[in-house]
């Protein structure tokens, strides 16, 4: 049997894979074009995602500093735009993006009814319908439209911290936070051992480094060691008042001695301080008769907070001379004093504490007057790890949470 007739020439052989060869080419060609699509996608979803991310931490810090949802939204959309105008991000374009700013006292809950400003208050930026340009994906009738959301708030309570300042007070005897009361009026810094609790020779100062000047530039917020909760510190002996008053009082706009400037150490934005500076007794007990606050009441940080954010037109108000919100707001540690036996002490921390700088310290004992500072729940840290009990108190960070309406931020 002649089976000849069944073979294939080498011709149409060689037709065949001329065929299979531009048809695995073109195929090639496709991958090749579709994943600059691909990659140019990716490259914008980072760059989308880390500008939302930008743009619900700088509303988040705007509304824990005292603004409007209105203020904390025009800050989300101004960081949009500017990450858009940054270096690098040239195709960056959300005029014709959807751009939603929610507000929650729930970072779990968004939308969120009835929103109190007076709580904590979290933030989350959803920007939609993000148009890229195309290159080949239009050849497969395919858009790209990408999304991206975050969400920014205050996180639990801080466990270490290096913007604290280099003094402590000792547990108290209440049943508020670490024994303290929001609202009531320690001293943060004594002026005569008596009234303190860390025995003779103990003004409540921190060694942080010897020297007059390190006391000083790290009372004007220039310390950046971090301090946590069960650290061992050591008590600084001596009253070394004047390099004290110098430091705290940069943050009421006050530059006297010392070297210290407005350019290296802004004031605070809000520098008003009472009429009627409070007193104390040899046994710590103080006594504030002041009648310039809210409703008659003694000035207190609540009237600090209903003069901000803006309060421009106040002989007080610096503002507009480059002031910083919350430069009178003082972490301090809270220290177990129950082995106190005076001069050089070892103690240990355990809690940070949010206090109001009430009003100027001293720089001379002449007046025998200390460091006054009123209890507050929170305060904002410029750093530190997050603790895991949202409810309890003390300096807190503005964070990144998890959206729990998204799958990336």
């Amino acid at each position: 049997m002649d089976s000849g007739k069944w073979r294939i020439s080498p011709k149409k052989q060689r037709g065949l894979t001329l065929v299979l060869v531009t048809a695995a080419m073109l195929a090639l060609v496709g991958v090749a074009a579709l994943s600059i699509d691909v990659n140019h996608a990716m490259l914008n979803k980072t760059r989308l995602q880390n500008s939302v991310d930008a743009a619900a931490l700088a509303a988040a810090i705007v509304l824990d500093n005292g603004g409007s949802t209105t203020e904390a939204t025009a800050a989300a959309n101004a960081t949009l735009t500017n990450m858009g105008g940054a270096t690098g991000n040239n195709e960056m374009d959300f005029t014709s993006a959807q751009i939603v700013v929610q507000f929650s006292n729930d970072p779990a809950t968004f939308p969120f009814a009835g929103f109190d400003s007076d709580d904590d208050g979290y933030v989350r930026v959803v920007v939609s319908g993000y148009q890229l340009d195309n290159f080949f994906a239009h050849i497969l009738n395919v858009t790209k439209n990408l999304a991206s959301s975050a969400v920014a708030g205050p996180s639990p309570a801080v466990i270490d911290s290096n913007n604290i300042v280099p003094m402590a007070v000792c547990e108290g005897d209440n049943s508020g936070s670490a024994g303290y009361v929001a609202g009531d009026l320690y001293a943060l810094k004594i002026a005569s051992h008596k009234q303190g609790s860390m025995g003779s020779g103990n003004y409540q100062l921190l060694d942080f480094g010897s020297g007059a000047s390190t006391v000083r530039t790290a009372l004007a917020g220039d310390f950046v060691t971090s301090v946590s909760i069960g650290d061992t510190v050591t008590t600084k002996p001596g009253n070394t008042i004047g390099p004290v008053g110098q430091g705290l009082n940069t943050r009421f706009g006050v530059y006297k001695g010392g070297g210290l400037s407005s350019s290296d150490y802004a004031p605070d934005v809000y520098v008003k301080e009472p009429k009627k500076s409070p007193s104390i007794d040899n046994s710590g007990n103080i006594t504030y008769a002041d009648t310039t606050g809210s409703g008659g009441q003694p000035w207190s940080y609540s009237d600090y907070l209903a003069a901000l954010p803006d309060c421009t037109g106040d002989s007080d108000c610096r503002i507009d001379s480059g002031g910083q919100p919350n430069r009178r707001v003082l972490i301090v540690p809270i220290v177990d004093c129950s082995t106190a036996s005076g001069g050089t002490s070892s103690f240990t921390v355990t809690a940070l504490g949010c206090f109001f700088l009430l009003q100027q310290a001293p720089t001379n004992n002449g007046s025998k007057d200390p460091v006054y500072g009123e209890f507050i729940e929170d305060c904002s840290a410029l750093s530190g790890t997050p603790g895991q009990n949202s409810n309890s108190d003390g300096p807190y960070r503005i964070v990144l949470y998890r959206d729990p309406n998204g799958e990336e931020s």
